[in-house]
């Protein structure tokens, strides 16, 4: 059998991971990835390769899968929901411009998922917002991720040594995952975070990596803040920090925290969608409301106390 995998572009992260993921469960059929960014997701391209499944993993692609009117799309079509990114428009600002996005928004992504013979929601958070939002009956299955803990990546031969930080938060630099809020709870408490020698480390790049930069040089917290930059399979490094940071916005479901749990790490997280499925029953895990950096604050001071 051919299965085509389609997403946005190549890049480090939970989506490529679960595409890896999806990609060895199939040892046995032709398997391959076609890249939106490069104008690969077409309905020509699927029809030359032959692809009998097409499994779309970003809206994008699924967009350029189904963009031509005139084109038949004959295979079975999946799309897995990696969050729902309708959200964003919770943390806007409430302007007739932004309502007219959001319904445009949501009008195209309800189109394309009824064309889908098949939408995956990996958490029951998504799977239930799915179904208000774009309407009860659409063909949502929930296919709840996991780690096996005896496949993770030794942390050997890293950058950092192991806990050198207090605090390690992983992650491409952008609105939803909120490292802003982090580094204004870092700015909030900056002189119990000296007093006790604790240092936060951010790994991954991104849109919003230069302006934080910026924002560290502009609040003189730069001795408490190390960037890392973008790593492959980052996700080894939360060992190089006692206690785990995932200040989102919202999630889909976070293979970061499903590994931090599978290691056994600290977690300090925001209680969102996606967080919160992962996080419900995880003893080494403190959650903050969403966008509260007041509460982060303390929670990060109580860690290192």
């Amino acid at each position: 059998m051919k299965i085509a995998y389609l997403i946005d572009r190549d890049s480090v992260g939970g989506g490529m991971e679960y595409v890896r993921r999806q990609m060895a469960v199939h040892p046995n059929d032709e398997t391959r990835v076609f890249f939106s960014e490069r104008g690969e997701c077409t309905a020509a391209n699927m029809g030359a390769w032959g692809a009998e499944i097409i499994h779309a993993n970003h809206l994008k692609p699924l967009l350029q899968l189904f963009c031509n009117p005139f084109a038949r799309v004959g295979s079975y079509v999946i799309f897995t929901v990696h969050g729902i990114h309708l959200r964003k428009y919770d943390f806007l600002p409430k302007t007739i411009a932004n309502r007219i996005k959001r319904f445009v928004r949501q009008t195209l992504e309800r189109w394309l998922y009824r064309k889908c013979d098949r939408l995956i929601a990996l958490t029951e958070t998504d799977a239930s917002d799915i179904r208000r939002l774009y309407g009860p009956n659409l063909p949502v299955v929930i296919e709840p991720n996991f780690i096996d803990p005896s496949l993770l990546q030794p942390a050997v031969g890293l950058k950092y040594a192991q806990d050198e930080f207090s605090f390690v938060c992983i992650g491409r630099f952008d609105f939803p995952k909120g490292q802003d809020i982090l580094l204004c709870a870092i700015v909030k408490v900056q002189g119990q975070l000296r007093s006790s020698s604790s240092r936060t480390l951010f790994i991954g790049g991104g849109v919003t990596l230069d302006e934080s930069m910026k924002f560290v040089e502009r609040n003189g917290i730069s001795d408490l803040v190390e960037f890392a930059g973008e790593i492959p399979d980052a996700g080894v490094y939360m060992t190089c920090g006692r206690t785990l940071i995932a200040p989102s916005r919202w999630e889909g479901m976070p293979y970061l925290l499903l590994e931090a749990v599978a290691r056994g790490r600290s977690i300090i997280a925001s209680d969102c969608p996606g967080n919160r499925d992962v996080l419900r029953d995880c003893g080494k895990a403190k959650m903050f409301p969403v966008e509260d950096s007041d509460r982060l604050a303390e929670l990060m001071v109580e860690n290192v106390a």
